[in-house]
């Protein structure tokens, strides 16, 4: 994490947001509501797998309401 970028686990996140039935632009648009600054570009790079600001794993964790460490690659789904 030498740059502040962290893997998350892309299935986890995949299942999450299906699980409540978005797409991922109704996820950005959320979570831009709850004044989260997660992108639609950046949901699509966590989903397919590319590293990500561990500012936006935190927010991620915070519109899901989980622990951060649920969404690290090395988590069990």
């Amino acid at each position: 994490m030498m740059d502040g970028r962290v893997q998350l686990n892309s299935q986890r996140l995949k299942q999450l947001r299906r699980d409540l039935g978005l797409s991922q632009e109704k996820l950005a648009c959320a979570c831009q509501e709850r004044a989260l600054c997660v992108s639609i570009a950046t949901l699509k790079r966590a989903e397919c797998g590319y590293r990500v600001y561990h500012r936006t794993a935190r927010q991620l964790a915070l519109f899901y309401q989980i622990p951060i460490k649920e969404l690290l690659s090395d988590a069990p789904i």
